[in-house]
């Protein structure tokens, strides 16, 4: 039964209107989001940016598209497209649903719906915050006696938008919409942001399942003939897809076009396996659209994230500026204690020790990965003089761990094989912890708790060394492992962070093997890449910054081979965009410091802290150059951060390979047209006083002559 349901939470508001249709309508800010229960189904209706709900005019109509329902879920087989039956609906302002969520939703709406031939209900959650972003998600639960295999799950599906007589907004062989997204999916090339135009076809975009799991899970749709830009996330670690279907005939009556979507898990079916009684939720999808460019849409998310995704940060802010010592170098005690007065000496706040604390001399740090105990033939005394001495320097200290994983040498591996995962072939995944087991998931939760807790840790930093498709052994079927295990892990990391509140919690995955929101938001921050070098170094800070705010994303100078292309300042100039971290490199046993780099790491890192980080945190970063000339990039690339009061910022101009134009006229977006600024030059030291208005509407000519050279602007308002 229906009743009329209107409340409002500050920026928020859902009614539902009753008659021979149950409408519902999402307005979070001026975007309004809208479905329909008719004829046993749930579908999209449609969204719009003005803030209007619409009536006679504008809501499109389902029966013009193939696959307009709201979400799409297969069981044992067939698909749960119609057949529902309407339970109700409940509003909830200012309500907190689920344990990972920071803080409540303005308003949180679930619609529950019942099958009439297939024993399952379906709980379908919306959260509003008041920003230009919708959060969704499913909760499903077997009502039957026997087990339901999830065949499908796709979180969101349905209507996108109906566009009328679009060819006359547009140069005739334009398409009418550009996807943007990351589209290279291998290690070392997170962040390779372009725009493809969207073919009158079916298009889908994967990742971790079929493809490589380097691909963050986000896209960008913009329409070309009226500006609008949907901007979307699933905040999901396992396989995943995006598919967009465009239905944009030749020629029509109206020239009409017709654009529908779903976004949600990918890999072999089945998916999971409810027992009976069970329930399972699917990965939340943030999803809104934005009347405005590029720009506005990442703000737009970003936004969104820190309000409703991010956890608080572990002793009340983020933003430490990190040093640490990995095995790229034998790690001994001397070194480790030199490294930490070298790192105290440049400003550095956190030292930690990567891979090989746990290894003997000599070995393959990837060998006994699982035995989290000290070697003390590495370390004869333990760890405690390291964490001693760090913190008499003002500094936090930590360990490494690649948790997930128990090498081959291991304890754990000679003790318990039944512990690891394996594909479809049988064959191991690379010593992967089998999650999905409970007793492996338990010891891995406790093997975490007794590497911070025993070693007095101020930094935990997780890493993720081992990939692929395995098979779940929790039921008669092989069920694909993302599901289960993903829903272990994060439950896992939210009881940790419960635990230790007070403990920097940083994620790795091999790189950015998983820098998605499901992971990332259980976090302090991510490691976003494993390739510092140049130009290819500023194609991924300049990509995953559109999808994560930047004081979440950490990149690293002095490491990984970053010093063999571009000087010092082309490097740490791009790491002041983000969350700066300073590698091994710093000083090596047996050498002198360089004083004159010793002073340029330590006025950067001081001008990090000072300048940047306390704007960081509700900073808008503008992407001049969004989509770059390949992974390798050439010409110019060039991004600007700023606070959110309009009063100072920082404009990064690149070089990058093969320069094709020796100047760059820059707007600067960031500042307030009423205003004066004091601008500096890096490069020159020189400051001159410029009015707003002359910055955003004229700007300047920034000239650099050669490859991997860049400058950097400062402005301050006066």
């Amino acid at each position: 039964m229906c009743t009329e349901a209107v409340q409002q939470q500050g920026w928020t508001d859902v009614a539902v209107t009753c008659g021979d249709e149950t409408v519902i309508s999402y307005r979070s800010g001026m975007v309004v989001y809208e479905e329909s229960f008719q004829n046993d189904r749930l579908t999209g209706r449609g969204w719009n940016g003005a803030g209007y709900i619409s009536t006679y005019d504008g809501r499109v109509d389902p029966a013009a598209y193939p696959q307009a329902n709201a979400f799409w879920l297969e069981i044992d087989g067939q698909l749960l497209g119609s057949d529902w039956e309407w339970v109700g609906m409940e509003q909830f302002p200012n309500h907190q649903p689920i344990s990972a969520m920071p803080r409540p939703f303005a308003l949180h709406a679930v619609v529950t719906l019942r099958h009439r031939l297939c024993p399952i209900t379906v709980k379908v959650h919306t959260g509003l915050d008041g920003t230009s972003i919708l959060v969704r998600w499913l909760e499903i639960t077997n009502t039957g006696t026997t087990l339901a295999s999830v065949g499908a799950a796709f979180t969101w599906s349905g209507v996108i938008e109906q566009q009328s007589r679009w060819r006359e907004h547009l140069t005739p062989g334009k398409s009418l919409y550009s996807l943007g997204y990351m589209a290279n999916d291998c290690w070392g090339a997170e962040g390779d942001f372009r725009w493809f135009d969207l073919p009158d076809a079916r298009y889908a975009v994967d990742g971790r399942a079929f493809r490589g799991r380097h691909r963050h899970p986000m896209f960008v749709l913009r329409n070309n003939a009226t500006g609008k830009h949907f901007i979307g996330q699933l905040a999901w670690s396992g396989g995943y897809t995006f598919e967009f279907g465009l239905d944009a005939p030749p020629s029509t009556s109206n020239n009409g076009s017709h654009l529908w979507f779903r976004a949600g898990l990918n890999g072999p079916a089945p998916q999971r396996v409810l027992a009976p009684g069970e329930t399972i939720a699917t990965p939340e999808m943030h999803l809104g659209l934005i009347h405005g460019g590029l720009d506005e849409a990442v703000q737009a998310m970003h936004d969104h994230v820190r309000l409703s995704v991010m956890m608080p940060q572990a002793r009340g802010r983020g933003g430490w500026v990190e040093s640490g010592v990995g095995p790229e170098v034998e790690i001994t005690s001397e070194l480790v204690m030199q490294l930490i007065e070298a790192s105290a000496s440049v400003g550095t706040e956190l030292f930690f020790i990567d891979a090989s604390w746990y290894a003997p001399p000599r070995s393959h740090w990837w060998d006994t990965v699982g035995d989290w105990t000290v070697d003390r033939e590495r370390f004869p005394d333990g760890i405690a003089p390291f964490r001693e001495r760090a913190r008499a320097l003002g500094m936090l200290f930590g360990l490494w761990m690649d948790a997930e994983r128990i090498g081959p040498r291991s304890r754990a591996a000679i003790e318990h094989p039944e512990w690891l995962m394996r594909d479809y072939n049988g064959k191991e995944l690379g010593g992967m912890l089998d999650l999905t087991n409970a007793d492996a998931a338990a010891w891995m939760e406790d093997q975490i708790r007794h590497v911070i807790a025993d070693n007095d840790l101020d930094f935990f930093r997780l890493d993720y060394n081992t990939q692929g498709t395995g098979i779940s052994s929790n039921s008669q079927f092989a069920e694909n492992h993302f599901w289960r295990y993903y829903d272990g892990l994060y439950a896992i990391y939210d009881r940790l962070r419960a635990r230790f509140p007070n403990v920097v919690f940083e994620n790795c995955a091999g790189g950015g093997g998983r820098t998605d929101l499901g992971l990332v938001r259980r976090f302090a921050h991510t490691w976003v890449t494993d390739w510092p070098i140049a130009p290819r170094s500023f194609a991924i800070t300049n990509g995953i910054t559109m999808a994560l705010p930047p004081e979440y994303v950490d990149r690293l100078i002095f490491g990984q081979s970053g010093h063999t292309a571009g000087d010092f300042d082309f490097q740490m100039r791009q790491l002041l965009f983000v969350r700066p971290s300073v590698g091994p490199m710093l000083w090596q046993t047996g050498t002198s410091y360089n004083p004159q780099l010793q002073r340029k790491i330590k006025e950067t890192v001081t001008f990090y802290k000072e300048f940047i980080r306390p704007f960081s945190a509700t900073s808008r970063i503008f992407h001049h150059t969004p989509a770059l000339d390949g992974i390798e990039p050439r010409g110019w690339g060039v991004l600007e951060l700023a606070s959110r009061d309009r009063t100072r910022g920082i404009c990064g101009l690149f070089q990058l390979a093969s320069p094709q134009e020796p100047e760059y006229h820059l707007k600067v977006r960031g500042i307030d047209s009423s205003r004066a600024y004091k601008i500096t030059f890096g490069n020159s030291g020189a400051t001159s006083r410029v009015e707003g208005f002359v910055l955003a509407t004229q700007g300047f000519t920034v000239r650099l002559e050669g490859a991997l050279s860049s400058e950097l602007i400062t402005y301050e308002a006066i």
